[in-house]
């Protein structure tokens, strides 16, 4: 499951454990959330009665009960997979596979979908319309997340667990891309937390996700000013020593995301000055605690740079055809969305990906989508070393009928990194999205996360 970046491929190089617990943080925020939602609310007496479980605190608990059920059958199948592979591997012993992570987090929304079904936000009040709202955040149906938020914000305003209530208002605002309505809550009067560390530390993640929507719609100055004072908070908060190191780990991770936002952001609407002065101050950051962020930090401004830019062309030796032939060039499939797949042979991550990139084809086939996997000469396959050059095609494309790929491979040079660095692609495997218009939209890096990359495909599919 280790997301390693290539030996003596890339200039630079991040330690392939530190991408894996980066990918394990992001498939757990579910988890982590859901915990914390169930811990504020008040422990509800037995009760076997067909109303009390039709509560939606109860409804709640029964989800955060499926998770634990889910996460604990993950774990066992993580430890077999441990004790039964090789003392030699390279491969972390007892870590989940991001993909079977990826899946348990796909039957948690399921899960909480189907129980959330029949509640009207009219009905609740207080403690339980705060549990309602956090089910249909759960579920993923953020637009009535939002609604009950706020419904619950307007009864108890004052209540212990409002910040919590406006943590989740602004979440379901940036993901319903209301995105002035979520600045003004993130930024104005109405949040007086100035005394709690904690949550300003969450809040250091919604300046992070909020600017990185702004720049998604391409509004580089207020996504530059939203990084900025994100930045600042949390340089703020990870001084508090009312965080514990797990908290600070994650503010300081989210610091220097929105560095790289903020850099990118100034010099896309031409402040180099404001954006070199960042760039020196995120470069002078403290990398001793944690020093896989450096990596981050650059492979996060290499992305930045490159989202809402014009796609480079790729350098292809050959092509090996899919089932539809290959293009010429990225330029020939202008007015479609590609998909570049950055993989090689002998990285079994990537393999995971292969059904997910199956399914997505079929899915999206004859509505003008296109996957491109990009990989190139390496003298070596998944099972041989040492290849001549007509030796290695020939495995690429024993390779694809192998693992049933009908979509056409751009195949580079030996040793050549020209791709790799038009695309800032530090590691194996890559995702890059490209729109109708041709331009980078969005960066997916190592496995996991396929349903925030299918909601990327979807949303640029539906863009004419």
């Amino acid at each position: 499951m280790n997301v390693e970046c290539q030996p003596h491929t890339y200039k630079t190089h991040a330690p392939f454990i530190v991408l894996t617990l980066s990918v394990l943080r992001l498939m757990l925020k579910r988890i982590l959330l859901l915990t914390q939602l169930v811990l504020l609310l008040p422990l509800a007496a037995p009760n076997d009665s067909r109303a009390q479980n039709r509560k939606p605190s109860q409804i709640l608990r029964q989800v955060a009960e499926q998770q634990r059920k889910l996460s604990e059958a993950l774990q066992r199948a993580a430890e077999q997979s441990g004790e039964q592979s090789s003392p030699s591997s390279q491969e972390p012993a007892f870590a989940p596979d991001p993909d079977e992570l990826d899946k348990m987090d796909e039957a948690l929304m399921k899960f909480a979908a189907e129980r959330a079904a029949g509640f009207k936000i009219s009905d609740w009040k207080g403690e339980e319309l705060y549990a309602l709202a956090a089910l249909y955040q759960m579920a993923e149906q953020f637009a009535s997340a939002g609604e009950a938020y706020l419904a619950y914000l307007k009864g108890d305003a004052r209540s212990r667990m409002a910040a919590n209530a406006r943590t989740g208002l602004i979440r379901a605002l940036i993901e319903t891309e209301r995105l002035d309505d979520a600045e003004k809550l993130l930024v104005g009067a109405e949040w007086i937390v100035t005394g709690d560390p904690v949550t300003l530390a969450v809040r250091t993640g919604l300046y992070k996700d909020l600017a990185i929507a702004m720049r998604d719609r391409n509004l580089y100055e207020k996504a530059a000013e939203l990084a900025k004072k994100g930045y600042g908070l949390a340089d703020m908060v990870s001084e508090s020593s009312r965080i514990g190191a797990n908290m600070q780990e994650a503010v300081e991770r989210n610091q220097i995301i929105l560095a790289a936002i903020a850099v990118a952001s100034q010099e896309r609407i031409g402040r180099k000055k404001e954006a070199a002065e960042m760039n020196k101050l995120a470069l002078a950051f403290d990398f001793n605690r944690q020093p896989e962020l450096r990596s981050v930090y650059e492979s996060e401004l290499a992305a930045a740079r490159l989202i809402g830019s014009a796609a480079p062309e790729l350098d292809v030796l050959r092509w090996i055809a899919g089932s539809q032939g290959s293009p010429k060039s990225l330029s020939e499939l202008r007015g479609k969305v590609v998909l570049l797949d950055f993989w090689a042979m002998w990285r079994r991550p990537g393999v995971s990906g292969f059904q997910r990139l199956r399914r997505l084809q079929s899915k999206y086939a004859g509505r003008g989508f296109e996957i491109i996997g990009v990989t190139k000469l390496y003298g070596r396959s998944d099972t041989e070393e040492s290849l001549k050059r007509e030796q290695e095609f020939k495995s690429l494309e024993n390779y694809k009928a192998k693992h049933q790929l009908t979509y056409p491979f751009a195949v580079g040079k030996m040793d050549d990194v020209t791709n790799e660095e038009r695309y800032g692609v530090i590691g194996i495997p890559t995702i890059i999205l490209i729109d109708r218009r041709g331009a980078v939209r969005f960066v997916k890096r190592g496995v996991g996360e396929y349903r925030k990359l299918e909601k990327q495909i979807e949303k640029l599919i539906a863009e004419k």
